[in-house]
């Protein structure tokens, strides 16, 4: 039996078959995965399902996705999250504002899944393990 941990990763987009091919990929590189279909029900699965990392869309019906940053860098509980932002629409403009809400990354549709995956594993290494004690 393996002792490796399944990373949590929380994927909020509201085009349907972006998110499940997202999903797809993502859990074949080993993560588990859930998806929100907008904003609002990112930040309350975020709070719920406690996730290691969050990516995210921009545009999106409920909260946009610097909305959605700007929520979770306010709670104590998802303030550490690594979260990476996932968009069409890659002008100064929204990188500026995502990046000034807490992004950590920005990436442009379409996307390099081996790259994000490499930015994942190097995320969540550099997260402080919780101590434990016996």
């Amino acid at each position: 039996m393996t002792d490796a941990v399944r990373h949590r990763v929380l994927y909020i987009e509201d085009d349907e078959n972006q998110r499940v091919a997202m999903s797809q990929m993502l859990k074949i590189l080993g993560y588990e995965v859930t998806c929100a279909e907008n904003g609002q029900e990112g930040v309350e699965k975020a709070a719920s399902w406690k996730p290691d990392i969050v990516l995210t869309d921009v545009r999106m019906p409920k909260m946009n996705g610097d909305e959605v940053i700007r929520v979770l860098r306010s709670r104590p509980e998802t303030c550490g999250l690594p979260i990476f932002v996932i968009s069409a629409f890659t002008d100064a403009k929204t990188r500026g504002t995502c990046k000034e809400a807490g992004a950590n990354k920005f990436y442009a549709k379409p996307i390099n899944i081996y790259e994000i995956n490499d930015d994942i594993k190097s995320a969540l290494n550099h997260k402080k393990p919780a101590i434990l004690t016996t």
